[in-house]
């Protein structure tokens, strides 16, 4: 049987890093496209097992895509959200288009789960998260109209967001053991394990007659904020202080705190989600108690009280 090989897009992100891993352990090789090949993140990449290589490449320019997609039989599309231009659709175009002319057999593409939603461009109109939930429906149009079999994933809120180094950026008092949000106790979050995305995306490229032409919702459980903290409470063993922002307070944290938007746009996600669906693909998912174990070197808060770096993916990684 002829090796299977696919280009992972942002390939140190926590989805690109989920998509590798499951990529790996089912026998496939890997182009892992990345902004620095000698960087700790991408050489990390290479821990997961054997057949991974390195492309160093951007987005923006179509060659280091072209040289990253030769072989390959598959793609795993994803970027990160529009600036308020046309960025993310270009690029998405660049893309699909080396995929085409080098015989890429399928597609893979994560948005968003708002997408879910046939009313969510009317409900954002003028939000200023709105360009990044719309150009994500901008580029499923174009992966649905690429004439390569396709499978598109609508990942919820990233349990990532809720432990380092992301919870010092959008939760900033979180690391000396305060809970400052937008949501109130009964908000249920649609959250999503990354290293799940990956599951996902790989079931869809080693079963397409399953899944071709189909759009997966993809959550791992619905949990209330309340237990969210609760559970995190549990897992470093330290009290935190909870407090829910009035709409006021939020508009003003907003303004200060522009991650203030992603929490907002959160809430009622659930209501989007079948679970009996999503449990019905057959894959496994990642409780949120399995995850802070998983994770439990990067829980906060923390004894010492110490920010980490944040080094945030660039566009084109």
């Amino acid at each position: 049987m002829p090796q299977k090989t696919a280009l992972v897009i942002r390939a140190t992100g926590a989805q690109g890093r989920g998509v590798v891993k499951h990529l790996v352990r089912t026998g496939w090789n890997v182009h892992a496209f990345v902004s620095d090949p000698s960087s700790d993140r991408a050489l990390t990449l290479k821990n997961y097992g054997p057949g991974i290589s390195l492309y160093k490449g951007a987005l923006s320019d179509p060659p280091s895509i072209e040289a990253a997609i030769k072989g390959c039989n598959a793609v795993f599309l994803n970027q990160m959200p529009t600036r308020g231009d046309d960025t993310e659709t270009r690029e998405a175009q660049a893309v699909l288009d080396a995929a085409k002319a080098t015989g890429v057999q399928y597609i893979v593409h994560s948005t968003t789960l708002p997408l879910n939603d046939p009313d969510i461009r009317t409900k954002l109109d003028g939000s200023v998260a709105a360009p990044a939930v719309f150009g994500k429906g901008d580029v499923e149009e174009l992966v649905r109209a690429c004439g390569i079999p396709w499978t598109i994933i609508r990942p919820g809120y990233f349990m990532t967001n809720l432990v380092s180094p992301l919870v010092d950026l959008i939760f900033p008092e979180f690391r000396e053991g305060k809970f400052v949000s937008c949501w109130e106790p009964d908000t249920i979050l649609a959250l999503v394990d990354p290293d799940d995305i990956g599951a996902f995306a790989v079931a869809a490229f080693n079963d397409p007659d399953k899944f071709a032409g189909r759009i997966l919702t993809c959550v791992s459980e619905l949990v209330t904020v309340k237990d969210v903290v609760s559970q995190i409470s549990t897992a470093t063993g330290k009290d935190i202080d909870v407090r829910y922002l009035t709409k006021e307070e939020a508009a003003k944290e907003a303004a200060r705190n522009p991650m203030m938007e992603g929490q907002k746009l959160s809430k009622g996600l659930h209501e989007l989600v079948d679970m009996e669906e999503v449990k019905g693909y057959g894959i496994p998912l990642t409780s949120f108690k399995d995850f802070l174990e998983k994770n439990k070197d990067a829980l906060v808060p923390n004894t010492d009280g110490k920010k980490v770096e944040i080094r945030l993916p660039s566009f084109n990684e």
